[in-house]
């Protein structure tokens, strides 16, 4: 597997993380579950707590296929997933009141805030930013941005361009997608003179939720009706897909009730392989992508 992310001119290394991500064929983000904020929204009260992520190396043995159907997918149970090695977690930064007043409104997911990261008990200087939008739909595209020690890494951005097809696509098949923007392209010639981010995407993220689109049924995914969703990662330009990400039920073998609790509540958990000659910066920044997705498209399911 390619190392070339392991570059000494990697922003993201140093006091960053101690973690070489392309020595990894992909990564596991487990969201922990919050009892009290759990207890306290089955009694319709307007408290969110503080999201928490667990990052886990994907078993050296596993892939992600292209299609929910396939005999090599993944089945853990949620014990398995519990005792993969942990890398590091991410951790929401924001406060109580901004959390109640948005899940309030019913629109929790929309909060600002930042996701740190943390190593070994230490907070480490890289963060991603995200924003207050309310979606590509209303001209206010999602927007998470990725940081290190201050400077500039990449950002996720949703793409709505064209307005009217990806509106059509959003309505009608339940289709989003959000580009993958890397530091090397911050200052790059733009070809897409919509894109007024600087520079073109690295990588396009595919999400569907219904049956009618892709090669994937993911109606209900991760749910004890589906099990798994399978969603793509494309190169922007020819829209090939170069890998895969998949959200996972993943029942307790002990405790048939937890998977089912975690699934009402929205505490998610996903699986995603990293294209293969991908850098240390891109699965990064694909990770960020797949929290940008999170949050647009999951953790909203409890709103309203």
């Amino acid at each position: 597997m390619s190392k070339t992310g392991s570059s000494s001119q990697d922003p993201t290394k140093g006091s960053s993380l101690s973690l070489d991500l392309t020595a990894l064929n992909g990564v596991v983000i487990h969201q922990k579950v919050q009892k009290g904020e759990a207890i306290a929204q089955a009694f319709g009260l307007p408290f969110e707590a503080k999201n928490k992520y667990i990052v886990s190396a994907l078993p050296s043995d596993v892939t992600i296929p292209s299609s929910s159907s396939s005999p090599d997918i993944w089945k853990p149970s949620l014990e398995e997933i519990r005792g993969l090695p942990e890398l590091f977690t991410i951790k929401e930064k924001s406060d109580t009141w901004t959390r109640c007043l948005y899940t309030a409104c019913g629109c929790r997911s929309l909060r600002p805030m930042d996701l740190l990261f943390i190593q070994d008990e230490e907070e480490k200087t890289i963060v991603m930013k995200k924003e207050s939008r309310c979606g590509g739909w209303i001209g206010c595209p999602f927007r998470l941005s990725m940081l290190s020690d201050g400077a500039y890494v990449g950002h996720v951005k949703e793409n709505f361009t064209p307005y009217c097809s990806k509106c059509f696509e959003c309505c009608f098949c339940c289709s989003f997608y959000h580009h993958v923007h890397v530091q090397a392209a911050e200052n790059a010639p733009v070809t897409n003179r919509m894109d007024r981010d600087g520079g073109d995407p690295k990588y396009e993220l595919k999400l569907h939720l219904c049956c009618c689109q892709g090669g994937n049924n993911n109606f209900c995914a991760a749910t004890c009706f589906n099990h798994n969703g399978i969603y793509e990662i494309r190169d922007p330009t020819s829209g090939a897909v170069v890998g895969n990400f998949q959200k996972l039920f993943a029942p307790s073998t002990s405790n048939t009730g937890t998977a089912c609790c975690r699934m009402l509540f929205a505490f998610d958990t996903f699986a995603i392989e990293f294209p293969r000659e991908s850098t240390q910066i891109e699965r990064l920044m694909l990770i960020a992508g797949i929290m940008q997705a999170e949050f647009q498209l999951f953790e909203q399911d409890q709103d309203g």
